[in-house]
């Protein structure tokens, strides 16, 4: 839990998250260039970001030729969101 936490304690993280997870909503995974175009961020910090993500498991990837396609991990944010309303 306090991995999901410390991953969700920025705020471009949390834009992140949000971005993937309603592009998912819509059936679509998301590459790595498309975080590029939409968010005002060069694609290292962007990339640092995603990293932490992924290490907490919150976003799973899958690789296509050059490309790093994410999508959301909701079982993992699922056990977070219950953890939280027990404390």
């Amino acid at each position: 839990v306090a991995n999901i936490a410390d991953a969700m304690s920025h705020p471009v993280r949390i834009a992140l998250y949000s971005y993937v997870k309603n592009k998912n909503a819509d059936r679509n995974d998301v590459c790595n260039k498309d975080l590029v175009k939409h968010f005002p961020y060069s694609q290292s910090s962007l990339s640092q970001h995603v990293k932490k993500l992924r290490e907490a498991e919150l976003f799973k990837v899958e690789y296509k030729d050059k490309f790093s396609f994410y999508s959301v991990n909701k079982p993992v944010m699922a056990k977070y969101l219950k953890a939280l309303k027990e404390i």
